[in-house]
């Protein structure tokens, strides 16, 4: 029963208030403020967001010459060229939402680019001209961020071909938004240029706000490529909160395949005191317009030119670079007698005083695929042995040299000769015997080459007798 009652009073109450209110609101004007819609929604943080605003009067009073002033904060911003301050006139009383009477105000805002995602107000304030009370009613818009994301191209411009060289991209978050999900793709269409070890896409779990992310391709260039600068086709993909769409970027980059190439230089000989390097392209990619120096250094002095042009040189070829040298402060070259002092002549029984062995620095200047002027320094350790054998040539006074020289040629000239002398020696026989064969064969059927052979053995040896 008490609650029966209770309910009864509160009732009574709610009627007598609104009774109240409703006669209070015949006799005042109540503009009321709302958001119509806004576009984009959300609005996207760096962007426009275009605001539509409806201005009604809900009181039984007309309410005459209302203004609507806009008064935005972080992280809104009006328009330059846009007004904050709309006159819209009457508008007359007992206005539900979006009646016929409803006044429709529209403002263009910007959202400051580091704004975070979230909800913010925007304020508004109405109230009728000359009047000063102030009426200032908070409007919620929804901001995302949005997602930005950068390739920055990479720790390499520059592919020798045929080596296997890490290929590193760059992934930079530029927007105000965490990624999410990225894939990351390249590839040329030529296939000059192909990963090694793993296909030619990589995934991406998350990149905070401002933060990067390094991809890292083991690539090779073709072996066979021209020396070129090749097209790389770059794509990535990720998820977009804002539109639930999937985002891709295109973009292309370029990496030149050839350039630079290397070299190896080593010792081949010397005579007369002339010194042979055989100089070679180790590299995978052509030289052009190769020159050969002995720089200036300690220990060495170079008589005539100390530069040889050898013009151009491919990948794997050699050549040979040729130079006057001699030792630093030589001057006539010093000789020991067995058994005696140096006397400073070189004559028949006599050696030239050993040296140590004394590197020499040669530098090997090239043209690249790229028309760059490169410089290669190699250091070529020169066997002491050698340097004596090309003295004791220049001096031109060493019988002993002579003599093994002599001897070294007849020794060649029997390695390479022999063979064909046996050759000669067998042919010769062969025309001898088949000789004797016909002529005997003539006067005796049964004759053969076997009687002939052993015919000519026995001619011989009545020979000897006689």
């Amino acid at each position: 029963m008490k609650k029966n009652l209770i309910s009864i009073v509160m009732i009574l109450l709610v009627l007598m208030l609104s009774t109240f209110v409703t006669a209070e609101l015949e006799n005042t004007a109540l503009i009321s403020v709302s958001l119509v819609n806004q576009d984009p929604d959300p609005a996207v943080a760096g962007d426009i967001v275009e605001v539509r605003i409806g201005i009604t009067n809900q009181g039984g009073e007309p309410a005459n010459n209302v203004i609507v002033e806009l008064d935005p904060e972080y992280p809104f911003e009006l328009l330059s060229g846009h007004e904050a301050v709309q006159k819209i006139g009457t508008i007359n009383g007992y206005q539900g939402i979006y009646s016929d009477d409803t006044k429709i105000i529209k403002y263009k805002v910007r959202v400051d680019k580091d704004a975070t995602a979230g909800e913010y107000e925007l304020k508004v304030k109405t109230y009728e001209e000359g009047s000063s009370t102030i009426t200032t009613r908070s409007l919620s818009l929804d901001i995302e961020n949005k997602e930005s994301a950068e390739v920055i191209y990479i720790d390499q411009v520059e592919l020798i071909p045929g080596k296997i060289t890490p290929l590193k991209f760059t992934i930079n978050n530029v927007g105000a938004t965490p990624l999410r999900d990225l894939t990351f793709s390249w590839e040329n269409e030529d296939d000059i240029i192909l990963p090694v070890g793993s296909d030619n896409t990589k995934y991406i779990k998350y990149i905070e706000i401002g933060e990067s992310a390094e991809l890292t391709f083991n690539v090779i260039a073709s072996a066979t490529a021209d020396p070129n600068l090749y097209k790389l086709d770059l794509t990535l993909t990720y998820d977009n909160p804002i539109t639930n769409e999937e985002t891709k970027l295109n973009t292309k980059a370029g990496v030149y395949v050839g350039g630079a190439t290397d070299f190896d230089a080593a010792f081949s000989g010397s005579s007369d005191g002339e010194y042979s390097f055989a100089i070679s392209n180790i590299g995978s990619v052509s030289a052009s317009s190769v020159t050969v120096k002995v720089p200036d250094q300690s220990g060495w002095k170079v008589s005539g030119s100390n530069s040889v042009i050898i013009g151009n040189l491919n990948e794997g070829d050699y050549t040979i670079a040729s130079f006057k040298l001699q030792k630093s402060g030589q001057g006539t070259i010093g000789t020991t007698r067995t058994g005696a002092r140096n006397t400073g002549t070189n004559t028949a029984g006599t050696r030239p005083s050993m040296a140590k062995d004394s590197p020499l620095k040669l530098e090997i200047v090239y043209t690249d695929s790229r028309g760059n002027r490169n410089t290669i320094e190699k250091e070529v350790l020169i066997d002491s042995s050698s340097i004596q054998t090309g003295i004791m040539g220049t001096a031109g006074t060493s019988f002993a040299g002579r003599g093994k020289q002599q001897q070294s040629i007849w020794l060649q000239l029997w390695t390479n000769g022999k063979w064909v002398l046996l050759g000669l020696i067998i042919l010769s026989m062969v025309i001898v015997v088949r000789k004797k064969y016909k002529k005997e064969k003539l006067e005796n059927s049964y004759y053969t080459y076997f009687k002939a052979i052993k015919d000519l053995f026995k001619f011989d040896k009545k020979s000897k007798r006689k």
